[in-house]
């Protein structure tokens, strides 16, 4: 009886604080809607639901901010921020959203907290020399490609015309142009930062040179970007699109992508993805191919085409946005999913090895309702040490491996979770055996539970950490900024057991 009174008084108690909380949140609702009318929606307005309906997963959809901003400048940013360090200390919470597309519960959403929604930050502003772009971080890729298609340039940008900028941008980025020009952050030249103390600064390799390099993968963690400058690059129409097979074509398939990720020296006009896929009850393997020149069927991809077996082939030449809208095509929104991601080095037997187990995972996931089972290999852009990442450019090429999982029902969260890490334990297990397993950890691919920024290594978290102290950031609060997957300088032990771990950082300095 005494252990039921104490479990209820402790219910009260969450309740209570959860409550009190809510509270706060709503005075600083009222706070930022006083000083940005318009701004800030509630519960029950049309706007409000439609940015929820908007993020990709159902998990995002799920959750309840006490309001949603949507600040229309990046002054109208820093007032937030501003406003917000006040109520930071009372234990609001504060999440950041670019676009909405990453899969788990809390990546750019919060309960009852304060929302911030950068989707009207999304200006395609061409330099007058067409050197350099300079985008927001609300901006979708299909509005980029707009602009830059016509005039037959390209950044390293997103391959989904649906995702946004902002996220994709500070967790790396992986593109077409990626085996040529690298990842997508190593090309941004400039950023526009609103810090923790709601100044905005301009960051760059001159003005905060540290603040610019821990930028290029390390998330949300120093403040909000809220202009990207990148560099542009000559290109027009190109070669692509995806091939799909009957599972029979496997061996071939997975053989020939092996052989690929071991060509010397190899083409830097030449991007891929393998997928194999479990939808409906029926396996394919499918390939997304990219050559960045007018070049039909180049010899790089010539082991791919096998048209015995082919259930479908839209490969041409085509405008980026053509691409960008066809594999968002294939997307799945509003639905639950699930997102993991691992690394490894290449050995020419490991991938027939992979492919083993994700085929035999099937049989522990088969029958749960409305699952598609999809898993991606696709090599790294070129390493080029000139991000946070931690990656070593001696690795030349890495296989970044994916797993997206998604299905019907909440109830069901567990069990897919469970297979999802089952499978990639096993991954992990084989890619060690066979002495290649790298512990990097690819942000915008990565679940939650994924301890990210650590995968980058110890030398990358320690210039991480340089970078925060150079800036004066401080590690004031225990409530801050929901960060995209990890913070950089280390939890309390209370934090770490706390299932809102992952914030970022709203300090009271400015550098």
């Amino acid at each position: 009886m005494l252990a039921r009174i104490n479990s209820i008084f402790c219910i009260l108690l969450l309740f209570k604080g959860a409550s009190s909380s809510h509270n706060v949140s709503q005075l600083a609702c009222s706070r930022i809607s006083q000083e940005l009318p318009g701004e800030v929606y509630y519960s029950g307005s049309s706007d409000y639901s439609n940015s929820l309906a908007s993020y990709f997963s159902l998990q995002e959809q799920e959750l309840s901010p006490s309001c949603i901003v949507q600040p229309k400048t990046s002054s109208d940013v820093a007032k937030t921020v501003s406003i917000m360090r006040g109520f930071l200390k009372q234990g609001v919470q504060v999440a950041v959203r670019g676009g909405g597309h990453t899969s788990f519960s809390g990546a750019a959403n919060i309960n009852h907290g304060v929302t911030i929604d950068l989707g009207l930050l999304s200006k395609v502003d061409v330099s007058p020399d067409q050197k350099t772009v300079s985008i927001g971080p609300g901006a979708r890729f299909f509005q980029v490609w707009q602009v830059l298609d016509p005039l037959k340039l390209s950044i390293t940008g997103g391959r989904d015309s649906d995702v946004g900028v902002g996220g994709y941008m500070l967790g790396g980025g992986l593109s077409y142009l990626g085996p040529l020009l690298g990842w997508a952050c190593d090309n941004v030249v400039e950023y526009e930062l609103v810090l923790a103390s709601g100044r905005i600064v301009t960051v760059n390799e001159q003005a905060y040179p540290d603040l610019f390099m821990a930028l290029k993968g390390g998330s949300n963690n120093f403040g909000i970007v809220t202009s990207f400058t990148m560099k542009t690059y000559p290109l027009g129409k190109f070669w692509g699109g995806f091939i799909a097979y009957e599972s029979t074509a496997a061996t071939q398939q997975v053989d020939a992508f092996s052989r690929f990720m071991g060509v010397e020296p190899y083409d830097p006009h030449a991007a891929m993805i393998q997928t194999y896929g479990f939808t409906a009850g029926v396996s394919i393997i499918s390939n997304g191919l990219a050559y960045t020149k007018p070049v039909t069927y180049p010899a790089v991809f010539t082991d791919f085409v096998d048209n015995t077996t082919t259930i479908s082939n839209d490969l041409r030449i085509d405008t980026m946005a053509s691409f960008a809208n066809e594999t968002d095509s294939y997307q799945s929104y509003n639905q639950r999913q699930i997102w993991y991601t691992t690394t490894f080095a290449h050995s020419p037997k490991v991938y027939s090895t992979i492919y083993s187990l994700w085929n035999s995972s099937l049989a522990g996931i088969s029958d749960i309702d409305g699952i598609n089972w999809y898993f991606t290999l696709q090599p790294t852009p070129a390493l080029n040490n000139t991000n946070s990442l931690g990656l070593n450019p001696a690795d030349k090429r890495l296989c970044i491996a994916m797993i997206t999982a998604w299905y019907t029902n909440a109830a069901d969260d567990d069990s897919v979770s469970a297979a999802v890490k089952k499978l990639f334990a096993s991954i992990d297990a084989a890619t060690k055996a066979a002495g290649v397993y790298r512990p990097f950890k690819y942000l915008n691919y990565a679940d939650g539970s994924q301890a990210v920024i650590a995968s980058y290594g110890p030398r990358s978290n320690a210039y991480l950490k340089s970078g925060y102290y150079t800036t004066q950031f401080k590690q004031h609060f225990q409530d801050g900024v929901v960060a995209h997957i990890n913070r950089i300088l280390p939890y309390s032990q209370k934090r770490l057991k706390s299932l809102e771990a992952r914030k970022g950082m709203f300090g009271d300095d400015e550098p």
